[in-house]
């Protein structure tokens, strides 16, 4: 699966076990759920998605990306 852009998601961990997952709803309405995370991964997850815009994942492998942002400096 390609990454899409991600619209909205949900956050669901577990403490019993130590693991958590998200569901992704991407930019074409489709809401899907990632691979279950341990608890490193989950917190880098979720923090890219509570700071970062936009966010692009694949639900399949729990992956997020995001675009560079401008510097203001020019590329030479």
């Amino acid at each position: 699966m390609a990454m899409k852009l991600i619209t909205s998601y949900q956050a669901w961990w577990r403490p019993q076990d130590g693991k958590g997952h998200f569901w992704f709803t991407y930019f074409d309405g489709q809401r899907l759920r990632t691979t279950d995370v341990n608890a490193e991964s989950f917190s880098i997850v979720i923090d890219i998605l509570r700071n970062e815009k936009p966010v692009y994942g694949d639900h399949a492998t729990a992956a997020v990306t995001t675009q560079t942002e401008p510097t203001g400096e020019a590329e030479t």
